[in-house]
């Protein structure tokens, strides 16, 4: 498992330190080159990738390859081949070359590591021929650091049950068969993790990368309708992708399903263009183009061709720089491991997912067999997976075998694979990382939320390595987030204790009310209001927290007739003792009299 620092450690790696006191950690190994290339049918026969050596300077003017003095007798050589073959050559990403070489500069200076040069990363297609055979001849050349052929994606999903519509004008409220949101050991606890300040994922935005929106589907509507991002789709109606965002942003309209992170707002990126071709690196760019600092780019694609697969993308050079760059400037990626029931530390990959040779910095997801903890028969496995999820029925939007009568109204029980563990663990985050924005005022690294969500999950069963089951409970308490717990018989005249966890040293208040916000408010500083300030609310100030993390206060419940069935709700706030002084709100608990 990942060491996990404890909270006063934590906050030190929460924005990493400043690169310029010290030298750039050096670049993370690529691909080594091949002395064949691979033949396989899972590789693309007219498409070559090329990375040209790192300070190349080689860049495309004119369908022709320039670079740096020492290299101009290799680069001639690949133009005549290019020319000779009636290939046509294009740079792997849309972004201006000024664009991608700020975000590499950024993120060097932010992690401290040395990133690719992502403007070094080229396509040749072929009209015909063998592409391993090309790649054969750039691969003698000093100038190219290596060419591959391109990998074929597909969805990392196990195909739910045959379609079985009903007819209704409007779903069920199908939310109770989402128990992956429920306590743990079965579930993440988002529910848990929905009553704290920004616990529902409000401020962050997470872009889908795969294909299959249906983008005006009931449930969804209203935060994914066009909100697409980079190439323009092929048309929908599809499934996959509307599954996955059902298990993200499922409204809260009192039918059908509702997401993790509810309140966190989504954008799509394709790899697969109207007009055919497919553009893996290039639609996780186009993700990171639209991301900020703290917004998540799912990758829901798994690759083929090579090694064993399938297998993650990032084992090709132009994924993994790509992905690098992005947790470097801040970004979460967390990614699919895969449906191949492959070993990802065997050496057919040439430790391109070991941890001790290069580390991309992103969440990589294994599947549970449904419930159960157990590793799910065809998930990929590996030390490289620190986090795992629901691999089998899971009630989402989408295929139409639970419950719809056309694609806007499909509802499936039955979405699987590393496709359907993979949101389940990005609600986790998303929910975890915006209680931390609410609650410290910053950002958490990626690693470091890696880390804590690894660190602080349900143990997996039996199987290889997958990770742990993301426990929100449990990993809001190790991150120190403040956190209010109630305990006591609930009955007419008996006592309530009310305890208050936060940093010694801090002070605390607590908000009583009979009645919540329809939606929480947002009061600055301290973050999202849940209680409804027209309805007798009461602030009840209640000192310091002990040396022992905690502040606690009794609460006498009284003892009067027709009491019991009474519901109120309490919300507190923490005034931190270190640094500038700002408030934040805690989790809001129930309280209902028995």
């Amino acid at each position: 498992m990942f060491p996990l620092p404890a909270f006063a450690a934590l906050t030190l790696v929460l924005v990493s330190p400043d690169p310029s006191q010290r030298a750039l950690a050096p670049l993370a190994p690529l691909m080594e080159k091949p002395v064949t290339s691979m033949v396989d049918p899972m590789r693309s026969t007219t498409t070559v990738e090329v990375k040209f050596g790192h300070g190349t300077q080689v860049r495309l003017r004119d369908d022709r390859f320039v670079g740096s003095a020492a290299v101009d007798a290799d680069l001639e050589k690949v133009n005549l081949l290019i020319e000779g073959l009636g290939a046509s050559s294009r740079r792997t990403f849309m972004q201006s070359e000024e664009w991608l070489a700020g975000w590499r500069e950024s993120g060097e200076r932010r992690s401290g590591h040395a990133l690719h040069d992502l403007n070094l990363f080229f396509c040749v297609d072929l009209p015909d021929g063998d592409a391993s055979a090309i790649c054969d001849v750039l691969n003698q050349l000093d100038a190219v650091e290596i060419a591959w052929p391109s990998a074929v994606p597909s969805d990392p999903i196990v195909p739910p049950a045959l379609l079985a519509c009903m007819t209704a004008l409007m779903a069920p409220d199908l939310s109770a068969g989402q128990t992956y949101a429920g306590p743990a050991p079965t579930g993440v606890d988002a529910e848990h993790g929905n009553t704290f300040s920004g616990g529902r994922g409000v401020g962050v935005t997470i872009i889908d990368c795969e294909t299959g929106w249906t983008d005006d589907h009931e449930d969804l509507t209203n935060k994914a309708l066009n909100q697409y991002v980079g190439y323009t789709p092929a048309p929908y109606p599809w499934n996959h992708g509307t599954a996955v965002l059902g298990e993200l942003v499922g409204e809260e309209n009192g039918f059908g399903v509702q997401g993790l992170c509810v309140d966190a707002d989504v954008k799509m990126s394709t790899h697969s263009p109207v007009g055919g071709g497919t553009n893996i690196p290039g639609s996780v760019m186009n993700a990171a183009a639209a991301a900020q600092t703290g917004d998540v780019i799912v990758i829901e694609i798994q690759c083929s061709g090579g090694p064993p697969a399938p297998y993650p993308c990032e084992y090709d050079p132009s994924m993994f720089a790509t992905v690098q760059t992005a947790t470097a400037n801040g970004v979460h990626v967390i990614a699919a491991a895969g449906n191949g029931n492959n070993d990802l530390d065997s050496g057919s990959y040439g430790g391109a997912f070991n941890f001790a040779v290069r580390d991309s910095g992103a969440i990589m997801v294994g599947a549970s067999n449904g419930s159960s903890l157990d590793k799910a028969s065809f998930s990929n496995y590996g030390s490289r997976l620190t986090s795992s999820g629901w691999g089998f029925n899971v009630t989402t939007t989408g295929y139409g075998d639970l419950w719809g009568s056309g694609s806007t109204t499909y509802y499936t029980a039955g979405f699987s694979g590393t496709s359907s563990a993979t949101p389940i663990v990005t609600g986790a985050a998303v929910g975890l990382m915006s209680m931390i924005r609410e609650a410290f005022k910053t950002e958490i690294d990626p690693i470091a939320l890696r880390t804590l969500l690894a660190n602080n999950g349900t143990p997996q069963g039996a199987g290889g390595i997958i990770g742990s089951r993301p426990d929100l409970k449990k990993a809001i308490r190790a991150a120190g987030v403040p956190e209010l717990e109630l305990s006591g018989t609930f009955l007419p005249g008996s006592a309530l204790t009310i305890t208050c966890h936060a940093a010694p040293g801090d002070t605390w208040g607590l908000f009583w009310s009979p009645t919540l916000l329809p939606q929480p408010v947002y009061a600055a500083p301290a973050g999202y209001l849940a209680l409804d300030p027209n309805a007798l609310l009461t602030l009840f100030l209640n000192g310091a927290i002990g040396g022992s993390g905690t502040g606690q206060v009794t609460f006498n419940i009284p003892n009067l007739p027709g009491i019991s069935g009474f519901k109120s709700w309490f919300q507190g706030v923490a005034i931190f003792s270190t640094g500038t002084a700002f408030a934040s709100f805690t989790n809001t608990a129930e309280f209902e009299i028995q």
